[in-house]
């Protein structure tokens, strides 16, 4: 037996010992009280004021079949010869009548107010007192149908003087128990009659209300924790019995009811204490795990039909099933202490909290039954029976909580050092994951753009889905590896001054080149004027991309939109969607690591749940808060604040605020510009906005002998370009205040081709998707930072070479498109000569003329490839017409619409190769007369030259193919790609099959006046 038990035992033992030395003084007071003698009570020796009230019992008068008034004892009537009768007690019915009147008189010593307390009259009263009508309960009568049952507590005062106070107390009982004083009333001050009315009213009010309060506070328990049933019982049975208090002593209930049934008083008392038994007994069973015993469905069978018999039964029969009464509560004992001592054997918790709750049942019967049976007042030490019953199982459920709390506790430990054992498995499975997934993302990257043995559709559906798959889990495994970083606390964050509108554009560039729903919209709302967050930019990309990845995934089409806004010290970011909505029962555990969220079907794609996760928790540790609105249906809204770098009073304009300010040259600042010029073959454009990283990268390029020049922000990069000499590289830093590197590497690739002018884009983030938009902005290669300084130079040294080579390339390809002179022109023309030397020597001469201004216009450019006027260009274009008109004849007609003193600069050889095309494959293939027409004019900005003919016209898929410089000819590709490098644009052709080509060239004027 353990110390416990053994404890428990004890008090158990204690409390049965007290409980009946309770009784025992209880049922035999000590206190003497003057008694009634044949009808008269001499209390003129009992003190009142000192001594306080006193019982009225003893011997009274009864008249038995008389209801009597005060008229009927005056001195000139007699009411009759009394029999005297024992009270408290009923009087007997055998044979008799059921009606009466008790009389007494009362001498005092004293003259005072005085009051008289009945509790127990059954079961109508009417009570006079010195002739004075102090009312009663129910209606008295000598017959039963004008008879109104009722026994609630009464109390009357009266003033009266020294000398014999006379009582006549009313009372008839019909067709139910046995009428009478079957308790003893009170006489005394009415100050304490008053005084201990109130005394017991507030007894069952605590009572009634400890009983309620405790009953709701275990309903409330197991509403939480509905693995515990028994909770339900005992909660059903502290309810119970208060409601039994509320109806027993002073009968509270029909305080609050005045106009409740006495009948049904009397039903709810026979039932409520079977009801009571039931559930505590159902209590004891649920704790113990015996609900499924035979002998608890018969004992609620037993108990149902009961309460049916007592619910249809008349009242007055209530007497004859006393025994029954009181037989249900013993078996209910019988059965409940079998129960609890079998369980002791089988090692259940808490059976010595479950036998003191019993027993303090138990006594509460017992007291409850001899108060019945002798008409006994509640003595005050009553109360802590029914709370000893509620105690005793608190202290069981302390005692089951105690016990969970140090299980718990251990089982924490245990978890914890599992936890942590996961998290490094979980660590090391990551890392050894990363290469495969790595190689199954560029194996099946490479299967999809193997051009030359495309994959069946099928099969490429199934690669795409292998694709998307391995992209998701090397982002899953990037996830838990910062996860983990930030359980640890192993996560540094490096602090700067962030351009918010900057990131947010990166990271839109970024999703946009691997976002897999078309009809999802990306929309950067983001106003311009804001200033600079404290953060690290780093993690702000990343929060940015998780939040916006996953409002794409739960948007099937409409809108994801980023927006920012200044409050107070901080900026509120917000990442909007149109898509389904979160749930509001999800809300809870949205931000849980592993808790995610997926519609019906989405299957894998709702994800592992650790992106909202570590976004908020980057958040935090970067002194921001994370919000989220959603409605379902209506789209979600996460917000995340983050504090405004203090002392900057740097902000950015988006291009709205920039088409506003009148546009000017921007020229690299003095304190942030540096320029080499040695000798060493290569000049470098370095742009980086870290002073650090300009002055590592311009020692490189001093240390290599290469020329340089170094700029701190895009729109510097861009000046410079248009300004200084043609770089040889570009090292472009990817994120920048204002104009990113990205939009620098699109403006250079506007004008120049890859292999014109390489770009090395430097990044400090390692993330794919960094790369992704590097390369797609037009990047060579990308190097992150830190770098070791061998491996830059070795990129640098790769670069100059692929550029060297690209350009020996297009040379030799340049040199073969200037020097071309198509053989069978040749032939035409000399055969021409020869036919004319016959014919026409004018003519010849004429011919001769243009043939030479041909030629030497080609070969001229061969050796100068400088700007010339469009009038030495439209000489070129005269003679070569002027040679083909003599093949055509007739066929060929020439129109010219120069406007007055036109005249521009531009490239050589750019409007021949236009014309010789409209004539060859315009007009040549056509069986009729065909006309070229070469127009010119100045117009708003530029200067306009067309070349329209009435040919053949190009198809739909040719003249696209020419448009991207795959048509196959080296002539209007060669003018599209040099007017591309020189100027940013290409021609204008506009076809239609049979009707012709129209083909603008646009220069405008800085162009033609460079």
């Amino acid at each position: 037996m353990t110390r416990q038990q053994s404890t428990l035992l004890l008090m158990n033992g204690i409390f049965t010992a007290l409980m009946l030395v309770l009784i025992l003084s209880w049922l035999t007071p000590q206190a003497d009280y003057p008694e009634a003698r044949q009808g008269v009570l001499n209390a003129k020796g009992w003190d009142f004021a000192r001594q306080g009230p006193i019982p009225l019992s003893g011997e009274w008068e009864f008249y038995e079949g008389k209801l009597l008034g005060p008229e009927a004892f005056g001195s000139d009537r007699s009411p009759g010869v009394p029999t005297y009768i024992k009270v408290p007690g009923s009087f007997a019915r055998d044979g008799g009548a059921d009606f009466g009147t008790y009389r007494l008189k009362v001498g005092v010593s004293a003259s005072d107010l005085y009051s008289i307390r009945a509790k127990k009259v059954r079961l109508s009263s009417h009570v006079y007192v010195n002739g004075e009508d102090l009312g009663g309960n129910g209606r008295s009568s000598r017959s039963a149908a004008d008879f109104i049952p009722s026994n609630l507590p009464f109390l009357g005062t009266v003033s009266a003087a020294v000398g014999s106070v006379e009582i006549l107390i009313q009372v008839a009982s019909f067709d139910n128990l046995a009428g009478g004083l079957v308790q003893v009333p009170e006489f005394g001050r009415a100050e304490d009659i008053l005084e201990q009315r109130d005394h017991a009213r507030l007894s069952d009010m605590i009572l009634v209300t400890a009983l309620l309060v405790f009953g709701l506070y275990y309903a409330g328990m197991f509403r939480h924790w509905r693995r515990e049933p028994h909770l339900m019982y005992f909660s059903l049975f502290c309810l119970t019995l208060g409601v039994f208090f509320s109806i027993d002593n002073e009968i509270l209930l029909a305080a609050m009811f005045p106009s409740l049934p006495f009948l049904w008083l009397q039903k709810l008392l026979w039932i409520l204490p079977t009801i009571c038994f039931f559930f505590f007994m159902l209590y004891i069973y649920q704790y113990i795990g015996k609900m499924g015993n035979r002998l608890v469905k018969f004992t609620t069978m037993l108990m149902c039909a009961y309460m049916l018999l007592i619910l249809f039964m008349p009242n007055r029969y209530y007497g004859n099933i006393f025994g029954i009464n009181a037989l249900l509560p013993t078996f209910y004992f019988a059965t409940i202490f079998t129960v609890i001592i079998k369980s002791r054997r089988r090692g259940i918790q808490g059976t010595g909290f479950l036998l003191l709750g019993v027993f303090s049942l138990l006594t509460m019967w017992i007291y409850a039954q001899l108060r019945y049976l002798f008409a006994l007042d509640t003595p005050y030490y009553m109360v802590f029976s029914p709370l000893m019953i509620v105690i005793s199982q608190a202290l069981l459920m302390t005692d089951r909580l105690h016990d969970a709390y140090m299980k718990n506790e251990k089982l924490n430990k245990q978890l914890i050092a599992y936890d942590r054992q996961k998290d490094e498995f979980l660590a090391k499975t990551s890392h050894e994951l990363r290469t495969p997934l790595h190689g199954i993302i560029n194996l099946s990257q490479m299967l999809l753009d193997d051009g030359d043995r495309p994959l069946h559709p099928a099969h490429r559906d199934n690669i795409l889905l292998l694709h998307q798959v391995g992209r998701r889990l090397a982002g899953l495994v990037h996830d838990i590896l910062d996860m983990n970083k930030i359980r640890y606390g192993q996560l540094s964050i490096h602090y700067n001054p962030v351009d918010i509108g900057m990131s947010v554009r990166f990271v839109i560039e970024t999703l946009s080149l691997v976002k897999d729903k078309p009809n999802v919209r990306l929309v950067n709302g983001i106003p311009g004027g804001l200033p600079y967050v404290w953060a690290d930019e780093n993690r702000i990309r990343q929060i940015l991309h998780n939040l916006m990845e996953n409002a794409i995934k739960f948007t099937s089409h409409g809108t994801v939109s980023v927006s920012a806004a200044v409050r107070g010290r901080e900026i509120a970011v917000s990442v909007t969607d149109t898509g389904s909505g979160i749930p509001p029962d999800m809300l809870e555990t949205l931000f849980r690591p592993f808790s995610s969220w997926g519609e019906e079907g989405e299957g894998w794609r709702s994800g592992l749940g650790l992106g909202l996760s570590i976004s908020r928790k980057l958040v935090e540790l970067q002194n921001g808060r994370m919000e989220v609105d959603t409605k379902v249906g209506g789209g979600s809204t996460f917000t995340f604040t983050l504090p405004i770098a203090a002392d900057m009073d740097v902000v950015y304009k988006d291009e709205a605020a920039a088409a506003a300010v009148p546009e000017r040259k921007v020229e690299p600042h003095a304190e942030s510009a540096r320029e080499s010029n040695r000798m060493g073959g290569c000049h470098l454009l370095i742009v980086d906005d870290e002073l650090s990283n300009r002055k590592i990268l311009t020692d490189t390029a001093e240390a290599l002998k290469y020329g340089y020049t170094a700029v701190a922000s895009g729109e510097e990069a861009l000046a410079a370009l248009r300004r200084s000499q043609r770089p040889d590289v570009v090292l472009l830093d990817v994120m920048m205040p204002g104009v990113s590197g990205l939009d620098v590497c699109r403006e250079i690739r506007k004008l120049h081709s890859l292999a014109e002018m390489p770009v090395l884009m430097l990044t400090a983030s390692g993330q794919t998707g960094d790369l992704i938009a590097a390369f797609a902005a037009g990047a060579n290669d990308i190097l992150q930072k830190p770098f070791e300084l061998a491996e830059l130079r070795a990129r640098l040294h790769s670069l100059l070479a692929m550029k060297v080579s690209s350009a020996n390339a297009v040379q030799r390809e340049m040199d073969y498109l200037q020097a071309q002179i198509t053989p069978h022109f040749l032939y035409n023309s000399l055969n021409a000569l020869i036919g004319l030397s016959y014919k026409d020597t004018d003519k010849l001469r004429d011919t001769i003329e243009h043939l030479s201004t041909y030629l030497r216009a080609k070969f001229t450019f061969v050796f100068d490839s400088e700007l010339v006027t469009f009038g030495r260009e439209l000489e070129l274009v005269k003679a070569y017409l002027a040679i083909e008109q003599l093949r055509f004849g007739e066929r060929l007609q020439v129109s010219y619409r120069i406007e007055d003193n036109f005249d521009c600069l531009l490239p050589p050889l750019i409007l021949q190769p236009i014309v010789e095309n409209a004539v060859r494959h315009g007009v040549g293939p056509k069986s009729g007369m065909g006309v070229v027409e070469i127009a010119a004019r100045l117009i708003d900005g530029g200067a306009e030259i067309t070349v329209t003919d009435d040919g053949m016209g190009i198809d739909g898929e040719r003249l696209q193919a020419l448009e991207e410089g795959k048509a196959g000819g080296v002539g209007i590709d060669n003018v599209n790609r040099r007017l591309l490098m020189l100027y940013g644009r290409k021609l204008e052709i506009q076809s239609e099959t049979g009707a012709g080509t129209r083909v603008r060239l646009y220069l405008t004027e800085e162009d033609h006046n460079d």
